[in-house]
């Protein structure tokens, strides 16, 4: 019997491991779930009242998606900040708004400020959003109860309520939230990695669809990477002397990603000329399949670092990795043996970071680092009419005084809709703003009918609870996934509310999906009107400084005489400037037709730039490897001067006949290389010959666009 039951305890614990531990979305859906459950269900059986678990609820939503603080202490102090912010707000609205005018005083003051104040830190953009969504929630309860301060009180109880839940989670596990921002950056590279496995063997048709999935997954991993080290930032400013040895040890596992984020962008060659000119297709096929195995190797560090289990590093990646090196051994490929030959030293490379992650990481000194605090701006820098932020606040500001017109004079009920519409879908951008409105309303029509739909087999008020808890759950778990099935989830969650609240769930869906149009419309409007940044006008300076740090990022390996640190920050900025780049472009093409002429030019320029980042990373993958001959480190000089020219050129601050003698000495470039790459000493004259050319493709097209200007 013992046993029997000790078997279902390791079921259930190897369940919850997999289901739970290893999936960050699926743990913090159940804590707002079982927060809302504590609330909710006891309110409607000891006082028989749906309003105060519903509103409590609402509190609970509203600090959840306010988080932001991963380190206890911290976590405490946005607590503080947002009870008090959310108990005067919820207050002033209930105060105010039987009196239009003064309400929409309050708007105005409440919707600027509070967006100014967000730009401040990390912190505060949480803190901020979690008190514009309580703004919105008290105007949809200001109705439903007679006395003011009910709801300003239910709020700041359910706030409170999960506030102690997750702050008593992290002081038990203090360091879990730093080790799912890390395995998520390890997640994304491995999905990087699995993508670009796809490449052997590729052809140049393919290779067009398969690079454009490496860019985007590109952009989530140097994100993911800068969310890391702000997390990092932030637990040094909290941390003391006794808590930063164990802090420093996540810092060097963030380095350790870095490396292998450059070892995974590096290109050692044209891989469409790899899969045509080899004339062993299984040797490509072999290092494909070595890359897929990484991927796996990566995910499973991943899960190490969520279950606190050692990682186990496979077998069957050490066997295909061997295979690989004595298939190349008994090649003879003239033309493309030193490009595999640095491929397969590179892979190995990754291979060893996973292998021997413990060993390598213990050199690695941070202590820099423990006096990091995160990224703060002044009020006076936010000011500025010309900071996004403060744009940002003019615009919401704009949206939800229009939206409250509309309310008052279309005597819209439950308008608070179209301005949490508003509030959702705006983004910094035209381009964002636009795809979020079409997800937001695609999610809410498919919540209106799956919701009707469940209603009907579930008409009961547990029946209710349970579409209630479900929908809540699943609205936070593919949030961050995908937010049109987020839409979806948050809709039914309404509709389970309205029918537990007046069973009027099925009736207040038609005039939500109506306002719900109306607030986007407004959104679109604004964004499209009100100081848009158009993409396609950034586009030159963008493309300036990403040349302008990859120029930076080239020197640092060639020149070696930059510190660990430096470098680590040049080829960090590196990568977020050709990620800007890059989602600038994508973003282009949901602008108007005033940009399609940029268009041509913003794709070349964009397809350069980050070919010219992958060599530059190929190349300083093996900085450490050999020596620069004094031929390799003339060209690299060289191409400097082209890469200093560039940003010149563009800004219309270059000397014109300059250009024509750089572009006829890069000509000679390539046929002066492949003479070089015939003396073995020249080891990386043929990663060199990479940077060369595209640096050529660049400068060409550069001289185009300055010539339309």
């Amino acid at each position: 019997m013992s046993g029997r039951i000790n078997k279902i305890k390791s079921n259930i614990a190897d369940l919850w491991i997999e289901v739970f531990w290893k999936s960050p979305y699926h743990l913090s859906a159940l804590k707002v779930t079982i927060s809302i459950a504590f609330l909710l269900i006891p309110s409607l059986l000891l006082f028989n009242n749906p309003f105060i678990g519903a509103t409590m609820a609402l509190g609970v939503v509203a600090m959840a998606l306010g988080e932001t603080d991963v380190h206890p202490l911290g976590r405490t102090k946005s607590a503080l900040i947002s009870l008090v912010i959310y108990l005067i707000l919820s207050s002033l609205v209930e105060l105010t708004f039987s009196y239009p005018v003064l309400f929409a005083l309050l708007i105005v003051l409440s919707a600027f400020t509070l967006t100014l104040i967000g730009g401040l830190n990390h912190r505060m953009q949480g803190v901020t959003f979690g008190a514009l969504l309580i703004f919105v929630y008290t105007m949809l309860g200001a109705s439903s109860t007679d006395t003011w301060y009910h709801q300003p009180i239910l709020y700041t109880i359910g706030a409170f309520a999960y506030s102690a839940v997750s702050i008593l989670l992290l002081r038990k596990r203090p360091y879990r939230l730093l080790k799912e921002q890390l395995a998520r950056g390890f997640h994304y590279l491995a999905e990087y990695i699995d993508i670009k496995a796809n490449l052997f063997p590729s052809d140049s048709h393919s290779q067009m669809s398969i690079r454009n999935q490496l860019a985007q997954k590109n952009i989530m991993l140097a994100q993911q990477i800068e969310n890391c080290k702000n997390h990092l930032y932030s637990y040094s400013d909290e941390s003391n002397a006794d808590t930063m040895p164990a802090v420093n040890n996540y810092y060097r596992k963030w380095f350790l990603l870095q490396e292998m984020q450059e070892r995974a962008m590096s290109s050692h060659e044209q891989y469409d000329l790899l899969s045509k000119e080899v004339g062993n297709i299984e040797l490509i096929e072999g290092f494909g399949q070595l890359m897929k195995e990484l991927g796996k190797a990566m995910h499973k560090y991943a899960d190490s670092l969520l279950t606190d289990k050692p990682y186990k590093h496979p077998i069957s990646l050490r066997w295909t990795l061997s295979a690989v090196e004595n298939m190349l051994k008994d090649e003879n490929i003239s033309n493309h043996n030193q490009a595999l030959f640095l491929l397969l030293r590179n892979l190995k490379g990754l291979e060893e970071n996973l292998r021997e992650e413990e060993i390598l990481i213990s050199k690695i000194d941070v202590t820099v680092f423990n006096s990091r605090k995160p990224q703060r701006t002044s009020i006076k820098t936010l000011l500025n009419p010309y900071h996004p932020r403060f744009k940002s606040a003019v615009r919401l500001t704009l949206a939800w005084l229009l939206g409250y017109i509309a309310i008052q004079l279309l005597h819209i009920d439950k308008g608070a809709w179209i301005l949490l519409t508003s509030l959702i879908v705006f983004q910094q951008t035209y381009s964002a703003t636009r795809i979020r409105l079409f997800h937001r309303v695609l999610g809410t029509l498919i919540g209106v009918i799956l919701g009707v739909l469940v209603a009907q087999i579930l008409p009961t008020m547990s029946g209710q609870i349970v579409l209630q808890l479900t929908s809540i759950y699943l609205f936070f778990y593919w949030l961050k996934k995908n937010y049109v099935v987020a839409a979806a989830f948050i809709t039914t969650y309404v509709l389970a509310s309205f029918n537990i609240l007046s069973d009027q769930g099925v009736a207040v869906m038609f005039p939500r999906i109506i306002d719900t149009l109306l607030g986007g419309v407004i959104a679109y409007i604004v964004v499209r009107f009100v100081w848009p940044d158009w993409q396609y006008k950034r586009l030159p300076q963008l493309l300036v400084n990403a040349v302008e740090k990859n120029k930076r990022y080239f020197e640092s390996i060639y020149e070696g005489s930059v510190s660990e640190e430096d470098y680590l920050h040049n080829r960090r900025t590196a990568y977020n400037a050709d990620n800007e780049l890059t989602s600038a472009w994508k973003g282009m093409r949901l602008e108007p037709k005033d940009s399609e002429q940029y268009q041509e030019s913003a794709f070349n320029l964009t397809n350069l730039n980050h070919a010219l980042l992958s060599y530059i990373s190929a190349f300083g993958v093996h900085k450490h490897a050999e020596e620069l001959t004094n031929k390799e480190q003339a060209f690299c000089i060289d191409i400097s001067g082209v890469l200093q020219y560039v940003p010149k050129l563009l800004n219309n601050k270059a000397d014109q006949h300059q250009v024509y003698s750089l572009i006829q000495s890069a000509i000679y470039w390539e046929d002066t290389l492949e003479e070089m790459q015939k003396d073995a000493s020249n080891t990386r004259s043929g990663l060199i010959y990479n940077i060369a050319h595209v640096s050529r493709e660049i400068l060409i097209e550069a001289k185009e666009i300055a010539k339309n200007k």
